[in-house]
């Protein structure tokens, strides 16, 4: 009785240390906190890349339709590209100071 009493209790002992050590390795391992902060941080990145695409996309969009269906927004850009002005209007290039 003495015998198995101490078999229960190193039993038990090995028991709750095997428990522990996996829950050390499974808590500090490649796949435990350290990764799932990691994982957090990388998902905070990509949610603020993916809400500045979203944004560029819609001012994209607005800008297609514009160029699409606007005639002043099409003349616009058209003698910008080309350095044209109307009659009566003066253009006036500044160029970027030099360092």
């Amino acid at each position: 009785m003495f015998e198995s009493t101490i078999i229960r209790r190193a039993g038990l002992a090995l028991g709750l240390l095997t428990a522990s050590v996996y829950i050390v390795v499974a808590l500090l391992g490649p796949n435990g906190v350290p990764a799932l902060l990691k994982q957090r941080q990388n998902l905070q990145l990509l949610e603020t890349q993916n809400a500045n695409l979203a944004r560029e996309r819609d001012e994209l969009r607005y800008r297609v339709d514009a160029l699409d269906h606007d005639t002043q927004t099409q003349e616009l850009v058209v003698r910008r590209q080309l350095g044209k002005a109307k009659k009566g209007e003066t253009i006036i290039k500044v160029d970027p100071p030099k360092p």
